[in-house]
């Protein structure tokens, strides 16, 4: 009879060991979620403001840069806000509709840059054509951030 209590003790220690093995897991995981939701937070910021920005650059390339300077000059509008290297990013962190909706929307900024290149500032129909396509895929892909991250829409 002298080894039920040792025995009793050596159960508590072992259950009071799994509970606080059981505890400091589930933390880990919730703070390793919390973390990797900040990074895809910053990371959708970052690709919407590099966005925004080629955008507003392609479109004063149009209005602003003569015919003959308009593809180097598109195409230093495209690569200068980064999006690209954004881009390879959240094919990496992001799940994958938002993945593609960045695909959808780094494509329509690539027909812009390519329509910017070679178009003629006086086209409006065409522009505004190109215009719409970016903000439906923009609009898409902010959807699916903010699905992705839980923010209320």
């Amino acid at each position: 009879m002298n080894w039920i209590a040792p025995l009793f003790t050596l159960m508590g220690v072992a259950l009071g060991a799994g509970a606080s093995a059981l505890a400091d897991r589930r933390r880990w995981r919730r703070e390793e979620h919390t973390r990797a939701r900040e990074q895809r937070i910053a990371m959708y910021a970052e690709y919407l403001t590099a966005m925004e920005t080629t955008t507003q650059v392609l479109w004063n390339v149009l209005r602003r840069v003569p015919a003959a300077e308009r593809p180097a000059a598109a195409e230093a509008a495209f690569t200068a806000s980064n999006l690209g290297a954004i881009r390879q990013r959240m094919h990496v962190l992001a799940p994958n509709d938002v993945r593609a909706a960045g695909e959808t929307v780094f494509r329509s900024l690539r027909r812009s840059r390519d329509y910017v290149a070679v178009a003629d500032p006086q086209d409006h129909e065409q522009l505004n054509r190109l215009k719409h396509d970016v903000a439906q895929a923009r609009n898409e892909l902010q959807s699916r951030m903010r699905h992705d991250i839980g923010s209320p829409a």
